[in-house]
């Protein structure tokens, strides 16, 4: 058996009323060809069989550890994802790779996404984040779509660009290992971020080296219980869906990467950081609180057009329709 105090490759897994498909992906974290790993798992309060489920794993694999705290459920996966990612640091993790309770892993993810950040990283030990692709999948694991990258119209791209990062989110967390350099970086993650993945993927972006990994390593499941799952590009555009629900719900998803974005500059107070990135974070900062005119022209100085005509239009429409905001 390994011995998971050696090892400087931590899983970190959030769990909530997850038995129906848990067992599939820790089966499929014990199946991977690199072998030392640690996974550290906490259960936010499940009313179901998961933490039994969890039990009977760490009985038999030392490699599989449960987080016991004597805190309250933080009722989401992002503050369950920030107490591990904060333990996965406090035990010297050099490699933390996210992952969700009810997806299947390829047997040799570990092993690519660790050679892909051992090379970016370099000597130096830059700080890295790697993601890549993923295969939609049903509850069954019968295949929706091949590429989730494709799925959902997303261009992400391996060179620094911070401004694409701070209104729509290209990284997907259980496609995402970053290296202990940025959690130095990005930690403690802030109670305004979305996602602790969009956070990370903003210090690396910012100060580090992000790369996309075109090649699908996770079998994606979609379900009835999915917190976020994948949408196709055109789900809004279904004469079914309630249009004025989707709008105002788009209203609020824009007011919280306002909120975020603000929470990053915040927490970038003293470091160092180019004219360049400053200006376009303040002036997506100031959107909400902008008239409408300087909301077109701060979209069209920031660069912050998106990777489809219709996304484009769509974007153009709420900063003319969303009343002048007072945000600090």
């Amino acid at each position: 058996m390994v011995d998971t105090q050696k090892t400087n490759t931590i899983i970190v897994m959030g769990t909530f009323n997850g038995a129906d498909y848990v067992c599939a992906q820790i089966d499929s974290l014990i199946a991977q060809t690199k072998t030392d790993w640690m996974l550290l798992v906490r259960d936010d309060g499940s009313e179901d069989q998961t933490p039994e489920i969890l039990q009977e794993y760490a009985k038999v694999d030392k490699r599989v550890r449960i987080c016991v705290d004597t805190g309250t459920a933080t009722g989401s996966p992002l503050g369950n994802f920030i107490i591990l990612l904060e333990l996965a640091f406090s035990e010297g993790a050099e490699y933390v790779f996210s992952c969700d309770q009810d997806d299947v892993w390829s047997s040799n993810k570990l092993t690519q996404i660790l050679a892909s950040l051992k090379q970016i990283e370099g000597a130096g030990k830059s700080a890295c984040l790697v993601h890549h692709d993923l295969v939609v999948v049903d509850s069954q694991l019968k295949v929706i779509n091949s590429s989730f990258v494709d799925m959902m119209k997303l261009t992400p791209k391996n060179e620094k660009n911070p401004q694409r990062l701070i209104s729509r989110n290209e990284v997907t967390g259980c496609a995402m290992a970053c290296n202990r350099a940025l959690l130095e970086l990005a930690l403690p993650i802030s109670s305004n971020a979305i996602m602790h993945d969009w956070w990370l993927a903003l210090f690396a972006a910012f100060f580090g080296k992000l790369r996309f990994e075109p090649f699908p390593l996770v079998q994606y499941r979609q379900h009835e219980a999915n917190v976020i799952g994948a949408k196709s590009f055109f789900h809004g555009l279904n004469p079914f869906t309630n249009w004025v629900k989707g709008w105002r719900r788009g209203d609020h998803e824009f007011m919280e990467t306002v909120e975020q974005a603000q929470a990053f500059r915040q927490a970038l107070i003293g470091r160092d950081i180019d004219l360049e990135s400053k200006r376009v974070l303040d002036l997506y900062c100031g959107l909400a609180s902008s008239s409408r005119l300087q909301r077109i022209k701060s979209l069209r100085k920031c660069n912050l057009w998106r990777s489809h005509w219709f996304l484009n239009v769509t974007l153009i429409l709420r900063m003319l329709l969303l009343p002048k905001l007072s945000v600090q």
